[in-house]
């Protein structure tokens, strides 16, 4: 398995964001020397719910604060940008830190953001289709092109230069829970990345939709790779990362607020709501515990396909020093416990058994909203 950690900087209660960014910075500096393989950045605008609004230049300022980690986002929010121009900045970036740059993209799933740039979510998937096409022509061709879509048009044929250090383009992520963002996946090659609070049945039945496309493609159905985003707090003892379960509430409560657009000022609504997910079904969705309990958490995350973990530890304004234990107890044991820890080998073949699940039947696996800060 391979392990990173998971940034959007959320902010409760307006902390002055120089500081709160190079606390995240230290943090990262940290899980380098402890052996993490790479650190993720989220796209978020306009609100307290994250303030990472720059995500390839903040990637490039830890890029030059890091030696050996690999710097991605999750995600770059493909239909708010323009594509030449993110295109060129990807390629800069990834020169600029030496090829260590993961591109990890979505299609956005948040109503108040997208309608700041003038776009909303029901034109989403399409402009995300369209720059992404855009994206991989920019990046790998050495002869000028037009681009004619519904949304993006580039009428007079252009080259993008440079190229990124990554040949032919950085390695591609796919942040997205629902059974199409899996099918894109396996199609292009990409490393999807789901949602812990999914439930591990409702992961299990995504990487059974890989799975399936693979197969249908010729495609081989070994080595196969999901990746699995998780709310993780390590400490000594379960009772003492329960204790954390606070500051998850801001963050379920926040997310919620923002996709009712429920937003003053910048301030989003985190107040309790009805039918929110009790402590125990909420703590049964997170990675909080023991070095102990987390390992067998991820075990079992593995059991069902999972390979790869981007761990979301700096959620609803934990505390600085509380985040550097659970990043050292990660580390030091939780880690070196799991990375020889693989899917199981006959797992594929099962999965061929089983019928494909579909959207529908994938979204009621969720016990209630919860963060997750990937389109569905």
């Amino acid at each position: 398995m391979q392990f990173g950690l998971f940034y959007e900087w959320p902010n409760p209660t307006l902390r002055q964001w120089k500081t709160l960014f190079e606390e995240g910075v230290e943090q990262i500096q940290y899980s380098e020397a402890l052996g993490f393989d790479y650190c993720l950045i989220a796209e978020h605008h306009f609100t307290t719910y994250g303030n990472s609004p720059a995500p390839l230049l903040q990637a490039l300022y830890i890029g030059q604060r890091t030696r050996r980690l690999k710097i991605g986002t999750a995600a770059v929010i493909l239909p708010v940008w323009q594509p030449l121009r993110l295109a060129e900045e990807v390629a800069v970036l990834d020169n600029l830190i030496d090829g260590r740059f993961l591109c990890g993209i979505g299609r956005g799933y948040q109503p108040y953001e997208m309608a700041g740039f003038g776009g909303s979510v029901g034109e989403s998937r399409q402009r995300f289709q369209e720059t992404l096409e855009v994206l991989l022509k920019a990046w790998t061709s050495e002869e000028s092109f037009t681009y004619n879509g519904e949304h993006v048009q580039i009428a007079n044929p252009v080259t993008v230069f440079p190229k990124p250090l990554q040949r032919p383009y950085p390695p591609l992520l796919l942040m997205g829970t629902s059974v199409d963002s899996m099918q894109v996946a396996a199609q292009l090659g990409m490393l999807p990345f789901s949602s812990a609070m999914m439930g591990m049945d409702g992961v299990r039945a995504q990487f059974g939709v890989l799975v399936h496309v693979h197969a249908a493609l010729g495609k081989p159905l070994t080595n196969l790779r999901l990746g699995l985003q998780c709310m993780t707090h390590v400490a000594p003892t379960d009772e003492e990362a329960s204790e954390a379960l606070r500051y998850v509430r801001w963050q379920t409560r926040a997310q919620r607020g923002l996709n009712r657009q429920e937003v003053t000022n910048g301030r989003v609504d985190a107040s309790p709501y009805p039918n929110e997910l009790d402590d125990k079904s909420l703590m049964d969705r997170l990675f909080f515990g023991s070095p102990e309990t987390v390992i067998a958490k991820l075990k079992r995350a593995a059991s069902v396909g999972v390979t790869h973990i981007s761990n979301w530890m700096m959620f609803g304004g934990i505390e600085h020093e509380k985040l550097m234990r659970s990043i050292r107890l990660m580390g030091e044991e939780v880690i070196p416990a799991l990375r020889d820890v693989h899917p199981p080998a006959e797992l594929p073949a099962q999965l061929l058994d089983e019928p494909v699940i579909t959207n529908e039947e994938l979204q009621a696996s969720r016990l209630g909203r919860a963060p997750r800060d990937m389109a569905t």
